[in-house]
């Protein structure tokens, strides 16, 4: 059964707190830049790095499908949902207690440590977040919704991160990394006083049914998913582009801290650029998408992202590095709108959050393997061929869904031919 839509007025209501909401998370994304360039200034090592996201990325594969099935039996997820980001938000003044009282040898693998559970909560949060926002937006407001919120947050990231940049310069490593953590946690905060006020219908969940055991839950869930060929298909194909992506983590920070020896300062103008390239990205795909459809913008921009590493490859000058990572941010933002709209035509209305859960697992085990690889290709090839190999996976995703391109719409009233008690849920 389709679910219920959002009243005007709870539309209007949830729109506004999405909105407000973007702008606390857009300065938690913002530390997206700094972290790994912490850990490099502490003397973590290539591998220290790609951990950063490994870890993370392993808990979210492992972990998605078992949380997914139980926000499945939540009646609203929405309290769940905003005390799961939270909780995660907060390890970052964790992380800067951490270094201020341990000596930087035996802080590195605690923050490590610390990151990985975070992101225990930090998984649950993603698992929910495509049934949230479907049911804040409405079936025909998505593309909207998450264009307006990704747009705003890019533009409280992009000054977030430039002034992190010159605060950063202003005050003496490592208080200065340690404060702004700090300051991290507090908008986490600020996120969590909106998002939980978001109202979504009521979902009913299954009673009175005894629990299979562990074998035919797998066994079912298998056969539940693999029966929608067109989510295997999107799946397989997102796992490429996910590759790039992880790929590219670990090898970027070390191109900004070893290649080219930008300071804190240029490094917030960087991430800056990306971050205000992403909001214009917003705005051209959502009106794109108004105009011809949003798979019209996905293409393009992969196209772009797949070739932005390539061209940082053979540069060393900082403008032009900024001016690159503009162009990434701009494409990247709409790979990701047009591909998490791609998602939610994708998925089964009655096993949303099981179906999302699968997706966190399958994306994660990108995001576990590739960082490392990155990480190897870094130290192995070096870092400017690490960010061709980057390129070379990005053209392949870009190929695939070239291959595969035609509008999919699935329509509101969709019945799995598996039952309820099969499934376990999960997010770009």
């Amino acid at each position: 059964m389709a679910p219920a839509q959002p009243s005007t007025s709870t539309r209007a209501h949830n729109w506004t707190l999405v909105q407000v909401d973007s702008v606390f998370v857009g300065i938690v994304t913002a530390s997206g830049t700094y972290l790994p360039v912490f850990l490099l200034r502490l003397g973590a090592s290539a591998n220290d790095v790609g951990l950063l996201t490994a870890l993370p990325a392993l808990t979210a594969f492992a972990l998605a499908i078992p949380l997914g099935r139980w926000l499945q039996g939540r009646r609203n997820i929405v309290p769940w949902y905003s005390r799961m980001r939270l909780l995660a938000w907060l390890s970052y003044a964790l992380i800067a207690g951490v270094a201020a009282v341990l000596p930087r040898e035996q802080a590195i693998p605690l923050i490590l440590a610390i990151w990985g559970l975070a992101s225990l909560p930090s998984t649950a949060g993603l698992v929910a977040f495509p049934i949230v926002m479907g049911g804040a937006a409405g079936r025909d407001g998505r593309f909207d919704l998450l264009g307006r919120r990704w747009a705003i947050a890019g533009t409280s990231t992009a000054i977030a991160v430039a002034l992190a940049g010159q605060f950063l310069n202003a005050v003496p490593f490592p208080a200065n990394f340690e404060i702004l953590f700090v300051l991290v946690s507090i908008a986490g905060l600020g996120s969590y006083l909106q998002s939980s006020r978001i109202i979504i219908p009521d979902r009913i969940p299954v009673a009175g049914r005894p629990e299979p055991r562990l074998g035919l839950r797998v066994r079912s869930l298998w056969s539940l998913v693999l029966a929608d060929r067109p989510f295997i298909r999107f799946e397989l194909r997102s796992l490429v582009y996910t590759a790039s992506i992880g790929l590219a983590l670990p090898v970027l920070p070390l191109f900004y801290v070893h290649e080219v020896g930008a300071p804190d300062a240029w490094i917030g103008v960087i991430g800056a650029a990306q971050s205000a390239g992403a909001v214009l990205g917003y705005v051209v795909a959502r009106q794109l998408a108004r105009r011809r459809g949003g798979a019209m913008t996905l293409l393009p921009s992969m196209l772009a992202a797949a070739l932005a590493p390539a061209i940082l490859s053979v540069i060393g000058w900082l403008p032009a590095v900024a001016a690159v990572s503009f162009v990434f941010g701009l494409a990247g933002a709409g790979v990701q709108l047009a591909m998490f709209d791609q998602f939610m035509r994708r998925l089964p209305t009655e096993h949303g959050v099981t179906f999302s859960s699968v997706d966190q697992s399958v994306q994660n085990l990108a995001l576990v393997i590739a960082p490392n690889v990155g990480s190897v290709l870094a130290v192995a090839l070096g870092v400017r061929t690490a960010l061709l190999v980057v390129a070379l996976v990005g053209a392949v995703a870009f190929a695939l869904f070239a291959w595969n391109a035609r509008p999919v719409t699935r329509p509101p009233e969709h019945t799995s031919p598996e039952s309820e008690a099969a499934r376990a849920e999960a997010a770009t």
